[in-house]
């Protein structure tokens, strides 16, 4: 063993700190993992990240005690949109809202009357959806504008880890691009675009981007006292939108589509220029960055979310305790219907809450059409799978027809690599070879900057693991 970094993915669902010892090859190891689930605080729904924070410590202080000085370096990296704002003394202004909030609500139409729908694409390459960054600050400038003129850095959340962790603010280029702020190219903030939308005069647009894989700092005195962590451990940029870090393990080479598949299903590839065509706008695509600085461009699909919150309806309210490969065999036997759910409709993004359970949700989606399904845990679980199957299916289609490249295969990156009748569905309706990739492939992908980032390993090796 060379060395270990310490890699800390967050995802919406839950949280874990991963010791990544480099020798050979890559061997991941959980130090903690904790849960991370929004609270309601403050009018707003909320990230608790006092206890993402404290699950992080734990896993630190673990790490720690067990690989001691060969620890040499740590990075975050977390889902894309959500921010903190830090004003001129160094103080959290207030406790990041999460993007499933609806402190949104009705801004798109508005901004789009206002100055075009096409305005924000033709600036960023990034589709217009509600929770992006920009819509989140446009809402937040109409209900407390005096918190935005308080801040002096917007920190994306893994940027927050990383300043809590050495005290250095940055704004790392994976996740800045994913705000619907920034030029498509990675060259910074789109300040014409800020301008225009009234955002112009806030000092947290006045930062450079930062790179993936460079070093910020070192781990501060306070957290290395508390954890046990050398004070020599350096804080790096890996690829801090998540997925990200997991496209970083794309096999190389034209025509490789990913699908970065956890609560959210992100689809794409890894191209030379974004893709900014009419027809790619149409497509709902999004162009984000790749960690090396290419284009990383995709369509954000609802993924595992609604069948995640299934489970959650039939064990925390109905005293179950399914586990997802039981899931996945009870739809194997359950009873098909023509009908595919859209897993991208309205009715699954918004929270789920005990008098709107997402069971139901599925239910009542299939009947508002016509068709009955039995309100039982294979078939609800069978129609969810089968609809993020198809959208997998449809959204190829549309890849392969905006970049004007045919897909030689399609690797599953993440937990959704673990459903194995997702896979097998997924097979049958791509036309081309379906891969599964690593199933930890946002932490791996952030041990893997880390790893390029301090000399442990070639550039070449990367998309190889």
């Amino acid at each position: 063993m060379k060395a270990v970094v310490l890699a800390v993915d967050l995802g919406a669902e839950s949280g874990r700190v991963m010791a990544a010892e480099i020798g050979d090859g890559i061997n991941l190891r959980e130090m903690s993992r904790f849960i991370n689930k929004p609270i309601k605080k403050e009018g707003h729904l909320r990230w608790d990240m006092e206890s993402l924070w404290r699950g992080i410590l734990e896993g630190f202080t673990v790490a720690a005690a067990q690989y001691g000085d060969l620890i040499k370096s740590i990075s975050f990296d977390t889902w894309a949109v959500d921010f903190a704002l830090i004003n001129n003394e160094g103080e959290l202004i207030e406790e990041p809202v999460c993007y499933r909030d609806p402190r949104t609500e009705g801004l798109v139409d508005s901004i789009e009357t206002e100055f075009g729908k096409d305005t924000i694409w033709k600036h960023t390459g990034i589709r217009n959806l509600p929770f992006n960054t920009v819509f989140q600050l446009l809402a937040l400038k109409k209900s407390a504008p005096e918190k935005l003129k308080q801040a002096e850095s917007i920190l994306m959340i893994p940027d927050f880890l990383a300043w809590k962790l050495c005290g250095v603010a940055s704004n790392e280029w994976t996740n800045a691009s994913s705000t619907a702020l920034a030029s498509p190219s990675g060259q910074g903030w789109d300040l014409d675009l800020i301008k225009k939308i009234g955002l112009g005069d806030l000092a947290i647009f006045d930062k450079a981007l930062t790179k993936s894989g460079i070093e910020l700092g070192t781990v501060s005195a306070d957290i290395a006292e508390i954890t046990g962590l050398k004070r020599d451990v350096k804080v790096l940029t890996c690829a801090s939108h998540d997925t990200a870090s997991a496209a970083a393990l794309t096999p190389a080479g034209a025509g490789q589509v990913f699908i970065s598949s956890g609560t959210w299903s992100l689809m794409g590839m890894i191209s030379e220029q974004p893709l900014l065509s009419k027809e790619a706008k149409e497509a709902n695509l999004s162009n984000e960055l790749a960690w090396d600085g290419r284009s990383r461009p995709l369509k954000n699909i609802m993924g595992l979310w609604v069948l995640q919150n299934c489970r959650r309806t039939w064990n925390e309210e109905g005293g179950a305790d399914w586990s997802y490969p039981e899931l996945v065999d009870v739809a194997r036997s359950a009873a098909d219907v023509d009908l595919v759910l859209d897993v991208d409709d309205a009715a699954f993004f918004e929270q789920h809450s005990k008098e709107n359970p997402y069971a139901d949700r599925v239910v009542k989606w299939f009947a508002d059409r016509g068709v009955q399904i039995p309100a039982d845990e294979g078939n609800i679980s069978l129609a969810v799978i089968k609809g993020l199957a198809h959208a997998y299916a449809n959204t190829l289609k549309e890849i392969e027809k905006v970049s004007g490249q045919k897909a030689q295969a399609v690797t599953i990156l993440g937990g959704g690599g673990r459903n194995e009748l997702l896979v097998e569905m997924t097979a049958q309706l791509c036309d081309c070879p379906v891969r599964v990739g690593a199933h930890e492939a946002t932490a791996l992908g952030n041990a893997v900057i880390q790893a390029f980032a301090l000399d442990l390993i070639k550039r070449e090796d990367i998309a190889k693991l």
